[in-house]
């Protein structure tokens, strides 16, 4: 019985395992010496022009805990000297409002914090239990961005 175990289950296993793991086709030498096709340009970046953050005017207490340490945190990566216009919207009371930024990039957590750029175009989104740490790297980035 042992015998037939190893037979109808083991090395069929075994044989499986060595096909997955060997290597795919081997290309020759001359194929893999031809020149790679030129790289895509990527398109130059937008320069960050506003932030939204968008939170819930009626929230439970542990989405309200996360929107106030979202908008500590936000604040804090700013800066005292910050000179780049926040707006600040309720998904809940003010829908029309956010839903230029929610068409762009859905909201699956709260807070939501839109990094936007010209003609109100989304360059990233942070949601949910966000930090100081993920928002000044974004900051930095986008700030730094040249403007179309």
């Amino acid at each position: 019985m042992n015998t037939r175990l190893l037979h109808h289950l083991v090395l069929p296993c075994l044989a499986l395992a060595v096909f997955a793991t060997s290597p795919g086709c081997h290309r020759s030498q001359a194929q893999s010496s031809a020149p790679a096709a030129p790289a895509a340009k990527p398109a130059p970046a937008q320069k960050l022009t506003k932030i939204v953050f968008v939170d819930k005017e009626h929230a439970c207490d542990c989405t309200r805990k996360a929107v106030d340490a979202g908008w500590a945190a936000l604040q804090k990566a700013l800066g005292s000297t910050n000179k780049l216009p926040i707006e600040r919207m309720h998904v809940d009371t003010e829908a029309a409002r956010v839903a230029p930024y929610r068409s762009q990039k859905a909201i699956m957590a709260m807070p939501a914090i839109y990094f936007v750029g010209a003609q109100d175009a989304v360059l990233d989104l942070l949601q949910g239990e966000v930090t100081e740490a993920q928002i000044q790297p974004i900051i930095s980035t986008l700030a730094a961005a040249p403007k179309l």
